[in-house]
């Protein structure tokens, strides 16, 4: 077979992995295949195996290939709370460009690439001020990641709301015309007007999960 494939060159498995990502992005992680990936790429399907063992080294490198896109700030010009607000923005960019991410790093197991290990050790050590123990720093980030993530599928799960739009003012105007006298606490929130003009709810959020990691911070 020749080594050249179509008109762009040889297959690499550079070439792979950006093709994954290019039906990834446009159809879910279920349309990623080695035979439509060959088809996007002019191959056959048994030619991709040269570079890749199989769909879950596949799936690795994808996300390997995303999570390098992606710098990280130096975090030494940041004090903890605003890297992990760069951190959190970083990632939700991330899961809003490429909404195939959210599964598919539930489904990537160990070893991790370069770019990943680059990741966490970016992020647990920028909790270094707080002095929190390894385990401690961990758990936040571990918290941050699925606030994050959450967050994301809320936004993405709803195909009328926007990146931008506020969950609260959202919910209240959907709820604003259901009867709500069996249930007094929620009647009282989604009658209490919320503050005037835009407010950050992803921000707003995240700051709630910091203040507890802070208030478990070592003297």
């Amino acid at each position: 077979m020749s080594p050249r494939v179509g008109a762009t060159g040889p297959l690499s498995r550079e070439r792979i992995v950006a093709a994954a990502i290019e039906l990834a992005d446009e159809d879910g992680l279920d349309a990623v295949t080695m035979r439509r990936v060959a088809e996007r790429l002019g191959a056959g399907a048994m030619s991709l195996y040269r570079h890749v063992s199989d769909k879950d080294e596949l799936i690795g490198a994808m996300v390997e290939q995303v999570t390098s896109e992606y710098s990280y700030p130096d975090p030494s010009r940041l004090s903890w709370r605003e890297a992990m607000h760069a951190l959190a923005r970083q990632d939700w960019s991330a899961f809003l460009t490429h909404p195939w991410m959210l599964t598919a790093t539930t489904t990537v197991t160990p070893p991790f690439g370069t770019a990943s290990l680059a990741a966490m050790e970016w992020a647990l050590s920028a909790l270094d001020e707080l002095k929190l123990t390894p385990d401690a720093a961990a758990r936040a980030i571990m918290t941050i990641n699925n606030y994050v993530q959450g967050s994301a599928r809320v936004v993405l799960g709803d195909r009328h709301a926007n990146a931008g739009d506020d969950p609260g003012r959202t919910w209240q105007h959907r709820l604003h015309d259901v009867d709500l006298r069996d249930f007094p606490h929620l009647s009282r929130l989604i009658a209490q007007p919320l503050p005037a003009g835009e407010r950050d709810w992803f921000k707003d959020g995240l700051d709630v999960i910091l203040d507890g990691v802070q208030a478990h911070q070592n003297p």
